[in-house]
């Protein structure tokens, strides 16, 4: 089987390429190597590798870039999902496009309660999201089924996992990273005054484990065309799903809740159609804390806990 990955220098698919490029035939160019903004290089390149699947991560996923320059985010993540798209659709090739949650993130309608607006998104509701990284995502996916009728979209969460040398040298971070400091922070402070992180009472959003995806797509990308939401169901708030995660773990005094920034935001999905067809992944407290146990977490002495 041949798969073609962009986006391998990133997180999902630097993990993606190095998960199946022992069970498959994997071309992951760079982006030097091959730049999907142009269409005529994605045609030759897709046409050259003719791959049974290919996998779409590569994208400016910084929403603050993406405000700044909004030509570029356009350039990238619509037009270039359009290339690759139509490429595969040439070829007859399979299609996984790697879109967002924030495709979900809107404002209250008039008259909405708080019940109402904190249920979890289904993928047939109408979407209209604030960040132009979500208009964009959503426009990407409009292009990606326009160009590959076949393709699978994937709103993916948050995601977390242990991080390399060379990501934290770069300073990137993720939930795990922040739960590692929390636990080194309650090393250090035994004997002072516990320091504490804060966590957003007001933001609700599913946060997966970055291995539970990549496990998962090779049943992804044999799932009937359409959208998915993929990823770890929201635990509440931000601050819920932390405590609830560090409980059996001995440490949730060693999280505070913050009422966050621009009130309250939902992106929390909605898996049932996902689970229908057989891909389940568990709630985002659950999760991460299974996360946390298999790093070397032991509930019964939270003392001995080790997230190196």
């Amino acid at each position: 089987m041949r798969i073609m990955l962009t986006g391998a220098g990133g997180f999902l698919g630097s993990r993606l390429l190095l998960y199946y490029q022992e069970k498959y035939e994997v071309f992951a160019p760079s982006r030097r190597e091959l730049d999907f903004t142009c269409e005529e290089a994605v045609t030759e390149a897709v046409g050259a590798f003719r791959p049974d699947v290919l996998i779409h991560c590569g994208a400016i996923s910084d929403v603050g870039v993406c405000e700044r320059d909004p030509e570029g985010s356009m350039r990238v993540n619509v037009e270039g999902t359009r290339n690759l798209a139509r490429a595969c659709g040439q070829v007859g090739a399979r299609m996984v496009m790697c879109s967002s949650d924030q495709v979900y993130f809107r404002k209250a309608a008039e008259g909405e309660g708080r019940e109402e607006f904190l249920r979890p998104h289904r993928e047939e509701e109408r979407c209209n999201p604030l960040p132009l990284y979500g208009r964009h995502k959503l426009l990407a996916e409009e292009a990606c089924l326009t160009g590959q009728p076949d393709s699978v979209i994937l709103r993916l969460t948050w995601m977390y996992g242990e991080l390399t040398e060379e990501e934290r040298k770069k300073g990137r971070k993720n939930l795990a990273v922040l739960l590692e400091e929390m636990y080194a922070q309650r090393q250090e402070t035994m004997k002072q005054e516990k320091k504490k992180l804060s966590f957003s009472e007001t933001d609700y959003r599913g946060v997966t484990d970055v291995g539970e995806v990549v496990r998962r797509m090779e049943d992804a990308w044999k799932l009937p065309p359409g959208i998915y939401n993929f990823g770890s169901p929201a635990s509440g708030s931000m601050y819920e799903c932390v405590r609830g995660a560090l409980e059996s773990l001995g440490m949730e005094d060693m999280a505070e809740p913050s009422e966050g920034s621009g009130g309250l935001r939902n992106l929390g999905m909605d898996p049932e159609k996902t689970a229908r067809a057989g891909i389940r992944f568990p709630d985002s407290a659950e999760g991460l804390r299974r996360y946390l146990e298999s790093l070397g977490a032991c509930p019964e002495d939270p003392r001995s806990i080790s997230l190196a």
